[in-house]
């Protein structure tokens, strides 16, 4: 819109000026007063924290003073005192003094709930003491209390490695008397360095953290104790983080502003003057200013409604004004040239000038939408017949758009296959063509106007949608007016080529939306008639019914596979024979039919060629596949190809089987001749060696050398035993042994049993015969 832009913003500048100070004003007084109640809350939170640390700090000094004097009490008792120079706590009345000890020892924890339990190592005698217990260190660690990621040698190493005087160990999770705690420990060393014991105090983490959360009320906060060493003791809504005392930059009693973890934090600190122990609290301060933000969100929405208020109230007094010429602007187009028009010309300048070139422009857009009428009707035409359009609106919109009518009771389909013009394609050909189909389409045009029409498919075919009238259907019926009006057609179209055409028409259709059904019947009418020059047009209604299924079952194919695969040539022709007959006989199958079952066949050969090791045959089952998918080859030659490919990959499969027999025929001979003499040899063996199974391994030696396994191996330890009988003298024991017999007996019986006399009998009529014939 051309100046509107300019002269508001003008406007609105005007009006905006003292509203904007009016309220800049307003907001820099309510912003002031904001900081100032700000400055106020967030004193009295860091004070109210300060004192709840203080009364914490308080607590706690009380807590550690009362531990500390249980530790003194514990370690200045006599008799603990004594147990630190034991030795040996089994020996002469050392289990009478361990056993006096541990009763003397007072359980602190039923009148200190502080204290989870507490513990008196030595480290001579490496006893553990407890009230009720009695242990020896390693036995205590892993039977009664485990610290967590502690191994039994840090912990000892811990316990008595240095000397304790007011240790304490943060707090961490320990698993005690089959219960999970968090503990702070606290230990204290008496007795002679080096030799002396400890005293270990278990302090309930979960009560010192219950003290803290009193001090983080908000998600987000934390708070910890750390002892004058910068260790951090307990916290809690932080992990430990013993940097985090150096971070921060102020001393006790002082309060700081940091970022952490993402957000701002208000933090507190308090230091112990009795044990220099410090206290942080850390809350967001977010939470701590909770009532400064909503009075800072308050005043912004006053603002902001004061602002946004003036400016509607601005911007309705000068829409008032211009509102009948703004709507006028707004409803003519924008040039680039009218973008350059200053914000004082005259509106009244600018709207004659606009429609003066709206004018200007009508014919030369007429001009351009004729242009483009015959692509939308293709486009129409093309989604009509593949029943692209759900409804009738639809349709007739389209056909407003495309200047095209289309009004009947009844609706039918043709499609027109210029003869003589077959695939391959070429460009000649195709340019051909296209002055046939202008020559066609310019008569029928000529003939009967928008009664008939036409689109073009590509290649040699056309489509033609033909409305009835309802005169005509009134007068002789629908179906006879449509073969009179075909007949008429076909008539006038072979006068304009020189091959001929064939018309294959579909059936008809009450509803222009059911076209695709028409056009559907037409393309198979158009695919599987048979044509000639007597029956140059064929309806869908006169075609017989065909069987539109074939013979190739889910288990013939499974059965096809197997036979390929395993190489056997003559079935896997038998197969593919009776495959062919039983989908051909008398009733030979349509040509789609026929197709789906070349198609079918290919899956099949490509699913034998899956475990093919070999690239023998490989370019002729491409072609195979490659012929099969070729719409323009004839079912028939697919399904020979698919065939002949099959078979040629079942002589591969044969050729390989035969030299994978004998390699492994001669394999098993050779391991078998390698061995025999060894007592151990087995079919089981054999098979492993092979890479087979046993079944498989005695089946094939039993095909390949027409011997069974354990035939052929006493076969050749009989003839090894025969020999070394005839030419040495070694005790038959060790011939037996040395054939691979592990008893003398078993080879007793085995050679009995092959050569119908004992071996000692054998040897005996053996050395007769050589003396005779050394006599001789």
């Amino acid at each position: 819109m051309i100046n509107v832009s300019g002269d508001h913003a003008a406007l609105l500048f005007r009006f905006f000026i003292p509203y904007a100070l009016i309220l800049l004003g307003s907001l820099w007084a309510l912003w002031f007063a904001y900081g100032k109640t700000s400055a106020v809350v967030e004193n009295e939170s860091v004070k109210s924290t300060l004192a709840a640390l203080i009364q914490i700090q308080e607590a706690f000094d009380g807590r550690l003073a009362e531990i500390e004097t249980i530790a003194r009490q514990l370690s200045s008792e006599s008799k603990i005192q004594a147990f630190q120079f034991v030795n040996e706590p089994f020996g002469g009345t050392s289990p009478y003094k361990l056993w006096d000890l541990e009763k003397s020892l007072f359980n602190y924890r039923l009148v200190n709930h502080f204290i989870v339990d507490y513990y008196v190592g030595y480290k001579n005698s490496g006893m553990i003491l407890s009230p009720r217990k009695v242990y020896a260190d390693q036995q205590y660690y892993n039977l009664m209390m485990h610290y967590e990621g502690m191994k039994y040698e840090d912990w000892r190493d811990q316990l008595f490695g240095e000397y304790h005087y007011k240790t304490y160990i943060p707090g961490r999770s320990v698993k005690y008397e089959g219960n999970a705690y968090s503990v702070v420990t606290y230990m204290q060393s008496f007795g002679v360095k080096g030799g002396g014991g400890v005293i270990t105090m278990m302090l309930d983490n979960k009560q010192i953290q219950n003290m803290l959360r009193k001090l983080t009320p908000g998600q987000g906060g934390f708070a910890y104790i750390a002892d004058p060493y910068g260790r951090m003791i307990s916290s809690i809504g932080l992990d430990q983080r013993p940097e985090l005392l150096k971070a921060l930059p102020f001393g006790g009693g002082e309060d700081a502003h940091i970022r952490l973890m993402g957000q701002d934090l208000l933090v507190t600190r308090a230091v112990s003057p009795a044990s220099g122990w410090s206290f942080v609290s850390a809350q967001p301060k977010q939470l701590v200013l909770e009532k400064v933000y909503e009075i800072k969100r308050v005043t912004m929405t006053v603002f902001l409604s004061t602002l946004l208020l003036g400016l509607a109230l601005a911007i309705y007094f000068a829409d008032r004004s211009s509102r009948p010429i703004v709507r006028l602007l707004r409803l003519l187009p924008k040039s680039p040239a009218d973008s350059k028009r200053s914000a004082s010309q005259h509106a009244v300048e600018f709207i004659g000038s606009t429609v003066s070139a709206l004018v200007a422009n009508h014919d030369s857009l007429k001009q351009r939408l004729a242009e483009q009428v015959p692509l939308l009707r293709s486009v129409f035409m093309d989604r009509l017949l593949k029943g692209s359009y759900p409804s009738q609106r639809e349709i007739d919109a389209a056909m407003e758009h495309s200047q095209l009518t289309l009004r009947g009771p009844q609706y039918t389909v043709a499609l027109i296959r210029i003869r003589g013009y077959e695939g391959p394609f070429v460009k000649d050909m195709l340019r051909e063509l296209d002055i046939v189909k202008i020559k066609l389409h310019d008569c029928l045009h000529g003939s009967y106007g928008d009664e008939v029409l036409t689109h073009d498919l590509g290649e040699n075919r056309m489509a033609l949608v033909f409305g009835g009238s309802a005169e005509a259907g009134a007068h002789s019926g629908f179906e006879p007016s449509l073969r009179a009006w075909i007949q008429e057609v076909y008539e006038r179209l072979i006068e304009l080529t020189d091959t001929g055409v064939c018309i294959a028409v579909g059936g008809s259709q009450s509803q222009v939306t059911e076209l695709y059904r028409s056009y559907g019947e037409a393309q198979f009418v158009l695919h599987h008639a048979e044509w000639s020059g007597h029956r140059p047009i064929q309806y869908y209604d006169d075609m017989e019914s065909s069987s539109f299924s074939y013979y190739f079952p889910a288990d013939e194919e499974l059965r096809l596979i197997q036979l390929v695969k395993s190489g056997n040539l003559n079935e896997t022709r038998q197969l593919l024979e009776e495959i062919k007959e039983k989908n051909g006989g008398e009733h030979r199958l349509p040509l789609a039919v026929e197709r789906l079952l070349a198609h079918e066949l290919c899956g099949t050969l490509m699913k034998c060629c899956q475990h093919q090791r070999t690239d023998y045959g490989r370019s002729e089952v491409m072609e195979a596949v490659h012929q099969a998918l070729d719409p323009q080859s004839s079912p028939s030659q697919a399904l020979d190809a698919v065939c002949r490919a099959i078979i040629l990959v079942c002589m591969n499969f044969e050729e390989s089987k035969k030299s994978r027999n004998d390699r492994l025929s001669q394999f098993m001979l050779d391991y078998i001749e390698e061995h025999f003499r060894e007592f151990d040899l087995s079919l089981s063996l054999l098979a492993r060696e092979a890479q087979t199974s046993e079944a498989y391994a005695s089946y094939f030696f039993k095909e390949q050398t027409g011997w069974t396994f354990s035939d052929y191996v006493e076969h050749l330890r009989m003839n090894e035993a025969k020999q070394q009988l005839s030419s040495t003298d070694l005790p038959v024991s060790d011939i037996a042994a040395a054939v691979g017999y592990l008893s003398l007996n078993t080879f007793s019986r085995a050679f009995k049993r092959a050569n119908g006399i004992s071996a000692t009998e054998y040897r005996r009529i053996s050395r007769a015969g050589s003396d005779a014939d050394l006599k001789k």
